[in-house]
């Protein structure tokens, strides 16, 4: 787990090497609300947000907030 601010905001990057999953699928699926969830709550703040997974590979997540809606 990493946790930035800068200039320019807020990063947020966790990161494990467990099972992975495929993303696209996962986002398909009812059982997706929780990434479904995270964007929501990420748009609203107006970032973004990336989800980087594949089964047996672990998975990435890097959020970011821009500086203009921590004020």
């Amino acid at each position: 787990i990493s946790l930035i601010k800068d200039k320019d905001g807020i990063s947020v990057t966790i990161e494990d090497n467990g099972k992975g999953f495929d993303v696209h699928q996962k986002m398909q699926k009812a059982g997706g609300m929780g990434l479904k969830n995270i964007i929501a709550r990420v748009e609203y703040l107006k970032g973004s947000v990336e989800f980087d997974s594949q089964p047996g590979k672990g998975t990435l997540v890097a959020i970011h907030i821009p500086e203009n809606r921590m004020n």
